[in-house]
Parts: structure tokens; sequence; C-alpha cells
């Protein structure tokens, strides 16, 4: 008896089925699965990204998990802020004397 190339076992007449349905992930990704609620607006958003990220990826999942990576990509970029220290303490002051409101 032959089996499919994740381990499963093929009957002996069996000539096509038990494919995998998606692409094997390259080694250093993951797969899991998530549930997430958003306003409608935000899914429109979020589902707009994705469409743009299907034209490269070969799954939907790949095109929402590239659009997920983005979004945190940009977050996690960081801030465009002073690069000079004596700026960034010019601010500072500036912030700790500026009134609260």
């Amino acid at each position: 008896m032959d089996r499919d190339r994740r381990g499963r076992p093929r009957q002996p007449d069996q000539e096509r089925g038990l494919r995998p349905l998606h692409p094997l992930l390259p080694p250093e990704w993951t797969s899991r699965a998530i549930r997430v609620a958003m306003s409608a607006e935000d899914w429109a958003r979020f589902d707009a990204l994705a469409n743009e990220a299907s034209l490269r990826a070969p799954t939907q999942a790949r095109a929402h998990g590239e659009a997920i990576a983005g979004l945190l990509r940009d977050r996690l970029r960081p801030a465009a802020g002073p690069t000079n220290w004596m700026d960034w303490e010019r601010q500072k002051t500036i912030r700790l004397l500026r009134p609260a409101n």
C-alpha cells in the first residue's frame, strides 16, 4: 500500500485523492487558526489588502497572512523622530513644560 506525501495510506485501487489541498508552507512559516472580530468597514479594508496580496500569494490563507504581516511591519517600524540626542532632549523638555489640559 502506497502513502501520499503526508503519510496517509492509499487503497490499492485508489489512483487519485488524498492530495494536499494547499502547497506546503516554507519551513520558516507557521499556520494558526485565529478568530477575529472587526467592524464591517475594517473588514472591507482588510479584504482590500488581502486582495492586493492575493496577486503574489498562492492561497487565500497566505494572502491574509501577507496582509497581516504587512500591517505589523508598518506598525512596528520606528516612528520618524529626532536622530540627534539634543533634539530628543529638547522635545522631552517641551513636553514636560507644556501645561496639562
